[in-house]
């Protein structure tokens, strides 16, 4: 992904998460991260940008729909 082309999908996106539609909060080292470039590891295919947290929870869900899903309706009760 070429600078140009983070740029267009940030502008696209109106510099928020796809997931959440927050803008990132997470810093490093006191300065502001970047929104974190999504693709399917099994495909390369850039999804979108996510935020810090967005990023991480489909990390630690290891992009599993069923785990997601399974999350979903245990948080609806």
């Amino acid at each position: 992904l070429t600078v140009e082309q983070y740029d267009n999908l940030h502008q696209q996106q109106n510099g928020l998460c796809v997931i959440c539609k927050q803008p990132e909060t997470h810093k490093f080292k006191g300065k502001l991260k970047r929104l974190s470039v999504d693709h399917c590891h099994q495909t390369g295919k850039i999804r979108g940008l996510l935020c810090n947290n967005c990023n991480v929870l489909l990390g630690r869900a290891k992009d599993s729909i069923l785990v997601l899903q399974s999350a979903i309706k245990y948080l609806g009760g």
